[in-house]
């Protein structure tokens, strides 16, 4: 009986590569918390923000592959929620149409915010339709950039938070 022995040896190299490339899954995927924050963010365009946001909410010590996401779409409707009252007051302070106009943009893409990644994103993600949850926080980003450079002082730092944010999530989303 004669063996070729490259059909033997491509073979061999065939199920090693598979057996190592699902043992690094494998160890990849059972990575929790800190650590997995860590790497998570590190693939995003704001690291330190990914991380921070994600790091706040204490549910992160212990997440799993798809926790960082989860708790990243609550943490961005909860932050939104907590300013769209500020933005509010500040819509209905205003001095004249124009600033009324522009105080009611910002205060729209908070609530938007709140309401599309609420109702529709996190069904979307609890559904495992990751990328329809993606295409709600694209939305979100949008209105959130948008309003992040309309010079509202008091809403600066929250606006340009959650945009900073909602775009790493994307990224997050898209690794799913």
């Amino acid at each position: 009986m004669k063996v070729d022995v490259f059909p033997a040896l491509l073979v061999i190299s065939i199920i090693l590569s598979t057996l190592l490339s699902s043992h690094h899954y494998a160890k990849a995927s059972n990575e929790i918390g800190k650590l997995l924050i860590a790497k998570t963010c590190t693939q995003t365009e704001f690291p330190d923000v990914c991380t921070s946001v994600l790091e706040s909410d204490p549910r992160s010590s212990s997440a799993n592959l798809a926790g960082p996401s989860g708790i990243g779409l609550e943490v961005t409707a909860t932050k939104a929620n907590e300013t769209a009252p500020e933005a509010y007051k500040l819509m209905n302070s205003a001095k004249d149409y124009a600033e009324w106009s522009i105080r009611s943009t910002c205060f729209q893409a908070f609530n938007i915010t709140v309401y599309r990644v609420n109702r529709e994103a996190l069904k979307y993600f609890d559904a495992k339709k990751f990328d329809k949850a993606n295409e709600i926080v694209d939305i979100a980003n949008e209105e959130l950039q948008y309003c992040s450079t309309l010079g509202i002082a008091e809403l600066t730092e929250s606006s340009t938070l959650l945009a900073k944010f909602t775009t790493d999530l994307k990224t997050i989303l898209h690794q799913l």
